[in-house]
This record gives C-alpha cells, sequence and structure tokens, in this order.
C-alpha cells in the first residue's frame, strides 16, 4: 500500500478503477452511487489473460479461459482467430468485492452530482471537502467526465441464454441487421449456456431478441448492459486536482469496448503518482497508451462507421490466423493481414473505405 498522509484524496466510483486507486492509498475517501460493489452487472467481461495477470488480477476470479475467437456475419463468411496467451472471463463483481476489500473508506449510496473547486457535492444534498485530489472514476456513464472530453458511448445489452448452437467459445457478430454502428457477441460461459450481446445506436431489445431466436436460445437470468465506450481518451488526464482514470477517461479498447484491465492498470498508475504528489506523472505515464488507442479509435470509425469491416470479413473468410495481442487491435489485424496473400485485395477495400471517409470532410 502506497502511503498519502499529506494530502485529502476522493475517488468518485466504486469500480475497478476507483477500487485500484483507493486500494493502492492509505486514506481515499470512495464515493459509491450503490449500495454494494460489483452490482448491477454492466460488461461481458472478457480480458486479455496477459495482461490480466501482469496488472494484478487475481486468479480466484477467472471463470474460464479461451484460446481461440470466431468472426462471421452469419452469412457463411467467418474467420478464426488463435489467441496467444488466452482470454479470461472475469467474476467481474467477484473482482470489485476483492478489490473492496483492501480499501478502508467507501461511501455506498453517495451519488456524486457536482465538483466544485476542492468540495464534492451528492444528489442528497451533502457537502464533502476539501480534497487535494478528487479522482474520478465513475465508468461508462460520464456525468461528471464528460467535461474533459467526448467519448463514443453506445448503449449495450446482454442476456445469458441456453442454446443448441455448439458455437466454440467466443463468437463475434459484424452483421449491419443485428448492429449497424457496432457489433453483436456470443461468449460460452458454461456447457450450452451463452452470453449474448451487442452494441448499437437504437433498437437494442429488439436485435438482441433476433440474435436469441437465431440460436434457438431460452433466457436463464434477466438481461443486463449499459455504456460500451469506443473512444477516443480523452486529451488530457489530469486538471488541476482532478485526475480521470478508466471508462472515465476513455481508456478502452475502441474495436471491442473492453476496459477493464485498464481499468486496474489507470488506477494503480494514477495512485502512484498522486502518492508522490505529482500527478503530471500519471499524464505521461499514460501517454503512450492514449496515442495507441487514439489510432484504434480512427479504425473504429473506418471499420464500423463506413461498415469497411463487411468488406474485410468477406474478403479474409476462411482465413486462420494468430491474434498476437489481444490488446492491441490494430497490430493483430495489421499482422494477420501481412500473413494471407488476400490481404492486398482486403487492404484495397480498406483504403477505398479510407478515402471515401476523408474525401466526406472536404465536400
Amino acid at each position: 500500500m502506497l502511503t498519502n498522509s499529506v494530502v485529502r484524496i476522493a475517488v468518485i466510483g466504486a469500480g475497478p478503477a476507483g477500487l485500484s486507486v483507493a486500494a493502492a492509498l492509505k486514506d481515499a475517501e470512495v464515493f459509491e452511487e450503490h449500495n454494494v460493489v460489483g452490482l448491477p452487472r454492466h460488461c461481458t467481461s472478457l480480458v486479455s489473460a496477459v495482461s490480466a495477470e501482469r496488472v494484478g488480477i487475481p486468479r480466484e476470479v477467472v471463470v474460464r479461459r479461451y484460446d481461440e475467437l470466431y468472426v462471421t456475419n452469419l452469412d457463411g463468411d467467418f474467420i478464426r482467430f488463435r489467441i496467444r496467451g488466452g482470454v479470461y472471463l472475469l467474476d467481474r463483481p467477484g473482482l470489485e468485492r476483492r478489490l473492496a476489500e483492501h480499501v478502508a473508506n467507501i461511501r455506498f449510496g453517495e451519488k456524486v452530482t457536482a465538483i466544485k473547486g476542492p468540495y464534492l457535492y451528492t444528489e442528497r444534498g451533502e457537502k464533502y471537502g476539501p480534497y487535494d485530489y478528487i479522482v474520478v472514476a465513475e465508468g461508462s456513464l460520464r456525468r461528471l467526465s464528460r467535461a474533459y472530453g467526448e467519448v463514443v458511448r453506445l448503449p449495450g445489452l446482454q442476456v445469458d441464454v441456453k442454446s443448441p448452437a455448439e458455437l466454440p467459445g467466443i463468437t463475434v457478430v459484424y452483421n449491419p441487421k443485428i448492429s449497424q454502428a457496432y457489433f453483436a457477441w456470443v461468449v460460452e460461459v458454461d456447457k450450452g449456456v451463452y452470453r449474448v450481446g451487442l452494441a448499437d445506436k437504437c433498437c437494442l431489445v429488439e436485435k438482441l431478441n433476433k440474435l436469441v431466436k437465431l440460436l434457438k436460445g431460452s433466457p436463464v437470468d434477466r438481461p443486463f448492459g449499459g455504456g460500451v465506450l469506443a473512444g477516443p481518451p480523452v486529451q488530457r488526464v489530469v486538471h488541476g486536482r482532478v485526475v480521470l482514470v478508466g471508462d472515465a477517461a476513455g481508456l478502452v479498447k475502441p474495436l471491442s469496448g473492453g476496459g477493464i484491465v485498464l481499468a486496474v492498470k489507470s488506477g494503480k498508475l494514477a495512485a502512484e503518482a498522486l502518492a508522490r504528489g505529482t500527478p503530471s506523472l500519471y499524464e505521461e505515464g499514460t501517454r503512450q497508451l492514449r496515442m495507441r488507442l487514439r489510432a484504434a479509435h480512427l479504425l473504429f470509425k473506418l471499420l464500423y462507421g463506413k461498415r469497411a469491416v463487411d468488406r474485410l470479413l468477406k474478403t479474409l473468410s476462411g482465413g486462420d490466423y494468430l491474434a498476437v495481442d489481444y490488446d492491441d487491435h490494430v497490430k493483430t489485424l495489421a499482422t494477420a493481414a501481412l500473413t494471407d496473400p488476400r490481404s492486398l485485395a482486403a487492404l484495397r477495400a480498406l483504403l477505398l473505405a479510407g478515402y471515401s471517409y476523408v474525401s466526406h470532410f472536404f465536400k
């Protein structure tokens, strides 16, 4: 545990990012709008096994491991990726409970609605402070962090279903009839039980029902969901006494919306910087990460915004590739393209889509 005895720190949000900050600092005060940590559920909870171990996510919260991922449009085209190092399915509520065990001061049921100078104001009319630093870790809702930069946010919805589909591991569905703005997913969480979900701009219930029907599935639990962020990260993560971590800073993978590992990593980096009284260390420590995520966001706009992903899937259908880095989708796609002679046609399709996208701004 780091020492921060000379400063007073508030953390808004008791998710992986906020709890990682507070667990590393001795006396941080955490404000959580819900009455327990870990609930309600928000995400699918898939993370790179290599990265999870690197940031110290405990093996006790690992539910399942996957070593391959299939991409399909449900119209006969598919691509298989073998994942270097594997992917973990986490017990996300369990992870947050484990992190909370190391946090001494969590104010449950306290929804922060405003930050004014060194003070916090809550929905119940309470005023807290003054604080030397305020860490915003509110997750994908971004009610407060929106003031420091916009991040693309799509509504997401998913449900666990029993199905005879016999789909292997993780299946990603790119089909504009199911998701126009993003994609859908089917993840085997247990034998014959799948987590089925999608993110899009509208009509989620109707589209999710359509996908479940295609799988001949029957729900085993209530649907759950929340915002799926697609970047880009904010330009700056430190604004005076205010520090943004995790989803609040837009630190997510734009092509998948994944952010648990980045939440834990950014929380720990922020805690180290604040313990030293030098938040600029956190700004510098995340600079290269944010540059990579901005590059991935540009690819997000090209692949999903212009639906270049549909042409690429058809061009590379039947391909079998190694996903060299589950956390760096740009590197993985580039490496896959270099190992397939069809990549020239795929690259041409991508460049044409990119030219069309750029030309749009000069009309």
